[in-house]
């Protein structure tokens, strides 16, 4: 009876996983279909699938919308994976790499580059991999060192957003104006710099980190237990959580290299896959992944539809779906 339980619930929990796929299908021609000309799923299908059409129908599909899609899902993905990590590490449902100041992080130090190095990849890359690195970390042993509280970490990170904040600013500042203009583009977020090599570097990441954290998914779970019980499993809880904060600070750090900041797309990918499939991590690491996607996607539409013929920043969109849902958690459950 309980084994017949048991496969009723991982049947129940693939189907919504392949139902989260097939919407993120549907979303993908939607998305591609939108912005300043706008095409049916029918003209859409004419062109990839056939050779009689309009060049400049191809060129606007695979060489821009195409490519920025991609993005959208990768990216997406790699900041829900993020956040269900942290949430789970930190033992924080409020934890996220945007609430927790990585992005901010990691922008500061893309930043940083900018200025110091003209804007080579590899010096961003460097620069706000140990910036957001150094953030993370800095959260995690204060939060063992003086045993804080969920409110209390949450509030340490909005602490560590406006100290980057305005180590950015000052950057900016001092800043020419063409070393201005690329940083604004990560304070952003968007899409507009997109290709298909960025993408794939971004699928890689993503599906490297994937596998590692899906190895460790039994770890996991049994870190939701608490340390001591998770201890008495044997599991090295030290080693595991440096070892998924570091993770974590890759994929928010690859992101930002290519798409800038985009706020809050892991606490609400993250929030919405536990309402749904709940928190086994085999799971909900998934589906935080494809939620993260979906979010992002339906962002990417949103920010082509606002106003007709204009594309804002998708960082703008997120941000303010994220700080209604954030706003949303706090009124009804509260920082725990």
């Amino acid at each position: 009876m309980q084994e017949n339980f048991y496969q009723k619930l991982v049947f129940k929990r693939l189907s919504v996983l392949l139902i989260a796929l097939l919407l993120l299908l549907v979303i993908f021609v939607i998305d591609i279909g939108l912005g300043p000309a706008k095409y049916s799923p029918l003209e859409i299908a004419n062109a990839i699938f056939s050779t009689n059409n309009d060049d400049s129908l191809k060129v606007i599909l695979f060489e821009i919308r195409i490519p920025q899609a991609l993005m959208a899902i990768a990216a997406g993905a790699c900041l829900g994976l993020s956040g269900a990590v942290m949430q789970t590490v930190l033992a924080n449902a409020l934890a996220s790499p945007y609430t927790l100041g990585i992005g901010s992080a990691a922008s500061f130090g893309a930043a940083l580059a900018i200025v110091l190095f003209d804007a080579a990849f590899l010096a961003i890359s460097a620069f706000a991999f140990f910036f957001s690195t150094l953030s993370i970390l800095a959260i995690y042993f204060l939060s063992k060192r003086i045993f804080l509280g969920g409110q209390t970490i949450v509030l340490i990170g909005i602490v560590m957003v406006f100290i980057y904040q305005s180590l950015q600013a000052f950057v900016i500042y001092l800043a020419n104006e063409i070393e201005v203009s690329s940083i604004v583009f990560w304070t952003f977020g968007s899409l507009a710099r997109a290709n298909y090599l960025n993408s794939c570097a971004l699928f890689v990441a993503l599906f490297c980190v994937l596998v590692l954290v899906m190895f460790k998914s039994w770890e996991l779970n049994a870190l939701m237990l608490g340390d001591e019980k998770a201890q008495s499993l044997g599991v090295q809880t030290f080693k595991i959580k440096i070892f998924m904060l570091l993770l974590v600070s890759f994929l928010t750090t690859i992101c930002v290299c290519f798409v800038g900041t985009i706020g809050f797309v892991g606490l609400v990918g993250a929030h919405i896959a536990r309402l749904i499939i709940g928190a086994e991590q085999r799971f909900y690491l998934l589906f935080s992944a494809l939620t993260g996607s979906l979010i992002l996607l339906i962002s990417s539409s949103l920010s082509k539809s606002v106003i007709s013929g204009v594309v804002f920043p998708i960082g703008i969109i997120t941000s303010l779906i994220g700080a209604v849902f954030f706003l949303f958690i706090l009124l009804n459950k509260g920082i725990k």
